[in-house]
């Protein structure tokens, strides 16, 4: 079944008319609808197959939309037909715009938290520290020159979005993140590898407001900020302030 169709189209009485049981031994043995179709996802992975569930290909649609677009002027008739969805399927996962733009940003959130640890893990590691975060930062305004579109709507966001609600749920879902890397940072200063006169979160904040501000320094001026000793400068700054005393 997971070879033949998206997994949020799979439901409890497909599964029991293939395997000849009631649905409910189907939902004994593999948990609610979340859990079986997070099975379903592996399976698929194991398999080498591409099927996208209807959530996904709408946050992929999304992305593309809104840079093609802007946030302002996006629109969910524009998500659907490039989803090549209908609307009313848009609208049973999101329900409006802002929803919508918030889970790609929680999506983005979440892929950057599995990556970091390998990144400071490289960089702690690194025979010379400033100069593997400066390729880091380098790295930075790489994705900033191959994908401008990502980091200008977020700002186009922040700037266009003024209800209180939106607002609460950014707060939470940035606040989640740092206390994500926070955690991380703290078990590298118990093991002596960062300083431990800062706190965790307040070195999360920092780091991430510092990429913030990068990029939207490139940008303003990408000539500028990415040039060997614009990086080379900040990477050094930034490590004397974190670096454990010797």
């Amino acid at each position: 079944m997971a070879g033949k169709r998206p997994v949020d189209q799979i439901t409890y009485a497909d599964l029991a008319e293939v395997a000849g049981v009631h649905w409910t031994t189907v939902r004994r043995h593999l948990g609610s609808k979340q859990e079986m179709r997070a099975l379903l996802a592996n399976k698929q992975e194991q398999l080498g197959l591409i099927n996208k569930d209807t959530r996904t290909r709408i946050l992929d649609a999304a992305m593309r939309v809104f840079a093609k677009y802007g946030y302002a002027e996006a629109t969910l008739d524009h998500v659907a037909a490039d989803a090549g969805l209908t609307k009313g399927a848009v609208y049973w996962h999101f329900s409006n715009k802002s929803e919508l733009y918030l889970t790609l940003c929680e999506r983005s959130l979440s892929r950057n938290s599995k990556l970091i640890p390998q990144h400071v893990e490289g960089i702690l590691g690194s025979n010379n520290p400033p100069n593997a975060l400066g390729a880091w930062i380098m790295d930075q305004f790489q994705e900033c020159k191959t994908n401008p579109e990502s980091f200008m709507l977020f700002f186009e966001f922040l700037t266009s979005s003024r209800d209180p609600d939106i607002k609460r749920k950014l707060h939470e879902t940035f606040d989640q993140w740092y206390r994500q890397i926070g955690d991380m940072l703290t078990a590298y200063q118990e093991n002596d590898m960062l300083r431990k006169d800062v706190d965790p979160m307040s070195m999360a904040v920092f780091i991430q407001s510092l990429l913030n501000g990068l990029h939207m320094a490139w940008l303003i001026n990408p000539a500028g900020v990415q040039s060997e000793r614009f990086v080379d400068d900040i990477s050094r700054i930034l490590w004397r302030s974190l670096e454990q005393d010797k």
